[in-house]
């Protein structure tokens, strides 16, 4: 099914809202910890140090797996993959409702590794690329991250109203009934990728389709050149550009995780107050950041690039951490600093949203763009394995305010690292044309 069709032309917008909810429910199973720690505790009987290790193991080797991950979306039908994870990934939720021994358990983590950043996160970015061309990834990937918001609160509000409405910690089935609601969920969302998303997925760009269309001896020769897509990948300046991109933004986003605890153990707030801000700063903000980043691509400032809008969200988020750092420790100025969490979350999502699309517009060739996905996913998120371990040990060792203090200097590197990778990206596309001129 080619994507010049009317038929995909309409349905495009569904295909985005379908991939950001294979996203939003993907994520949530390995972190359910997130949301429903006691009750793994109180009703698997799991520890603290056995739920540390499931998500060490799941962000470990989740870093060997974007790579594969990547390849494989450049060698089988991006379809097939989604909805084969899907399925295995509810497969899995069905056995976390047995409430399982930890082993069993602890192989269900790295099954999800498998199901969610082997057989997923490069083939929903894949197919995300392949709607639309170069200028309109700047639209596309935004909004794909804003139904990923949608698809997260949808699964979480839903399991957690259930929940609520079963007993609560009072049934001892009601986490069964939990995981059961993902498992469903997830096989709604397959059912809906293998309906709507195109089996054979080919760029909307008629320049691109007609290079695709090649002759026997080209034919040959690409297949020698495909031989070697990795090295292809990893001898390009461009990659590590992208990757450094993804790796400033995450890092200023893992860093602003640590928002609600800031404002609970310096400024005093409450638990419950912690816990409906936290649904605004990360979910809500997350479902706004999308089509907030179509409006703000449409200027003339940005003229269509999402690495603009990459470099000004850096540059802005270091305003507000700036201030953030030279805020008195007064709970008369909380709704203040509350706002300005708000709006720093905003501008890490707007990084965050658009970083990968900062991958599209290096120009790389759509036909190994699912394997320089899976390398720049693997230096981008290669944070997980040293920074909650780092921030753990500040918040340890040093009085608190020192201890956040450290973390929003870390936050800012993050976001000079985002701009100016972001720049680089620029000067080496601009660099780039004044030689084919």
């Amino acid at each position: 099914m080619d994507l010049s069709s009317a038929k995909i032309k309409i349905n495009r917008w569904l295909i985005v809202a379908i991939l950001g909810l294979t996203w939003g429910f993907s994520y949530e199973p390995p972190y359910i910890r997130y949301t429903f720690h006691e009750q793994l505790v109180d009703l698997c009987g799991y520890t603290d140090v056995q739920l540390g290790l499931m998500l060490s193991v799941y962000g470990t080797a989740a870093l060997v797996f974007y790579v594969i991950g990547g390849v494989s979306a450049d060698r089988f039908s991006c379809r097939s993959l989604i909805v084969v994870s899907l399925l295995a990934t509810s497969f899995g939720c069905g056995i976390m409702a047995l409430y399982p021994p930890f082993w069993v358990a602890l192989s269900v983590e790295f099954l999800w590794v498998i199901t969610t950043i082997a057989l997923l996160w490069s083939p929903v970015a894949k197919v995300a690329a392949l709607l639309g061309t170069q200028k309109e990834q700047g639209k596309i990937l935004p909004m794909v991250s804003s139904f990923e918001g949608v698809g997260a609160f949808i699964t979480t509000f839903t399991a957690t109203f259930i929940f609520s409405k079963i007993g609560a910690n009072t049934n001892p089935n009601s986490l069964r009934v939990v995981w059961l609601v993902y498992a469903v969920w997830g096989i709604l969302i397959a059912i809906a990728s293998y309906l709507f998303i195109p089996a054979k997925m080919l760029y909307e760009d008629k320049a691109v389709a007609e290079k695709i269309k090649l002759t026997d001896a080209e034919k040959e020769t690409k297949k020698k050149e495909n031989r070697n897509v990795l090295g292809q990948v990893l001898t390009n300046p461009m990659t590590y550009i992208a990757a450094f991109i993804v790796l400033g933004s995450y890092i200023v986003y893992s860093c602003l995780t640590y928002t609600q605890s800031f404002l609970c153990d310096i400024y005093g707030m409450d638990m419950t107050t912690a816990s409906y801000f936290s649904i605004i700063r990360n979910q809500v903000m997350k479902i706004v950041a999308g089509p907030l980043s179509v409006v703000l691509m449409s200027t003339a400032i940005l003229k269509s690039s999402p690495t603009r809008l990459c470099i000004v969200s850096g540059f802005l988020s270091v305003a507000g951490l700036i201030a953030t750092l030279f805020m008195p420790a007064n709970p008369v100025v909380l709704p203040v600093l509350m706002g300005v969490a708000i709006i720093l979350s905003l501008f890490a999502l707007l990084g965050k949203a658009n970083n990968f699309s900062c991958t599209g517009e290096t120009g790389v060739d759509p036909k190994i763009f699912g394997t320089m996905t899976g390398v720049v996913s693997l230096i981008g998120y290669s944070s997980d394995t040293w920074i909650y371990t780092v921030i753990g040990s500040w918040q340890e060792n040093l009085a608190p305010q020192a201890a956040y203090n450290r973390i929003w200097y870390l936050a800012i590197f993050g976001c000079a690292l985002m701009a100016g990778s972001g720049l680089a990206l620029l000067y080496r596309l601009r660099k780039s044309k004044r030689a084919e001129v």
